[in-house]
C-alpha cells in the first residue's frame, strides 16, 4: 500500500506513546531519566509538535512520567503514582498497550454478518479515501487483470467512546463504477453498505461471499487498530456483486479478537 494508514493524523501520537511507555518499563528510561524532548520526538518520529506534546502528557497522565519545571518530562519507571491525599481520582486514561500490562478492550457483539456501526457502539474515528493500485487479493476479487489499473478504495476506523479503536473496514470497488460517486468522496456514509452500493452505484447488489477468518494483523491494520503484530484478529471479507454477476465491492473489516463476540445463525 501506498501512503500511510488513515489513522496517521488522529492516532499517530498513539503509537509513539505506547512505544515510549515500553521503553519506560523495559528499562530504557529507568525512573529518574529524561524523556525525549518535544523537539526530540519530532525529529525521531518526523511528527508534528502538537502531536509530540500530546505524547507526553498521555504518558505523563498514565504515570509513566512527570513534569519537572523546564526540565521536561521524567520516566517514573512505569509506576502511576498515587493520587494526592484529598483529591478525587479523576477517570483514568484510555489502557496502554506494553508488555507486561493488561490492556482491556470493550467487548462487542455482533452477527457474523453484520457490523459495529457508528450509530451503534463507536463513532467514525478516521476515514480515508483515494485512488490506487488494489492488492492482488483485491484485484482478484474485482476482476481487475491489469495490475496498473487504479480503483476506489474507502478506509474507515471506528472507535468505541474511550477512543479504543474497534473496527477497520477496507472496501475497493471498481473506479469506473464509483468515481463520480459520493463514495469516492471523503465523507461520511450513514447508510448500511449494500444499501450505500444500491444508492450511488445506481445498480441493485447482493452478497455474492463471505468468509471470516482469524489471523494476525496485517502492519496496517496493526496500526489502524493500535495492535501488536502478534495480536489476533478476526477478519470478514465480502464480495459483492450486481444482477449479471459483476463483482462491484470487495470489504474487507477487521476487529481485535479480544474485543468482538460473534453471533453465528438464529
Amino acid at each position: 500500500m501506498t501512503g500511510t494508514p488513515p489513522t496517521t493524523a488522529t492516532r499517530r501520537y498513539a503509537s509513539i506513546r505506547d512505544q515510549l511507555a515500553s521503553e519506560i518499563t523495559a528499562g530504557v528510561y529507568p525512573t529518574g531519566a529524561l524523556l525525549p524532548s518535544i523537539r526530540e520526538i519530532m525529529q525521531r518520529w518526523e511528527v508534528s509538535t502538537t502531536t509530540a506534546r500530546r505524547v507526553l502528557d498521555e504518558l505523563a497522565a498514565a504515570g509513566f512520567a512527570r513534569k519537572e519545571g523546564t526540565r521536561g518530562h521524567i520516566s517514573t519507571g512505569g509506576a502511576p503514582p498515587a493520587p494526592p491525599a484529598g483529591e478525587y481520582a479523576r477517570k483514568a486514561p484510555p489502557p496502554i498497550t506494553v508488555p507486561g500490562r493488561l490492556t482491556v478492550r470493550s467487548v462487542h457483539t455482533i452477527p457474523a454478518s453484520g457490523s459495529i456501526t457508528p450509530d451503534a457502539d463507536g463513532e467514525l474515528a478516521a476515514l480515508d479515501v483515494r485512488t490506487e493500485r488494489p492488492p492482488a487479493d483485491a484485484a482478484l476479487a474485482l476482476g481487475v487483470t491489469d495490475p496498473t489499473r487504479p480503483v476506489i478504495v474507502r478506509r474507515r476506523l471506528l472507535a468505541a467512546p474511550d477512543e479504543t479503536p474497534v473496527q477497520f473496514r477496507v472496501s475497493y470497488l471498481p473506479a469506473e463504477l464509483a468515481e463520480r460517486t459520493p463514495i469516492a468522496q471523503p465523507h461520511a456514509i450513514p447508510d448500511a453498505w449494500p444499501a450505500a452500493l444500491t444508492t450511488y452505484l445506481g445498480r441493485q447488489v447482493r452478497l455474492a461471499s463471505s468468509h471470516l477468518t482469524a489471523r494476525h494483523p496485517t502492519p496496517e491494520e496493526a496500526a489502524a487498530l493500535t495492535l501488536a503484530s502478534d495480536a489476533a484478529v478476526l477478519v470478514r471479507e465480502d464480495i459483492y456483486q450486481d444482477r449479471r454477476g459483476s463483482p462491484v465491492d470487495f470489504t474487507r473489516t477487521v476487529w481485535p479478537g479480544d474485543a468482538i463476540r460473534l453471533i453465528v445463525g438464529g
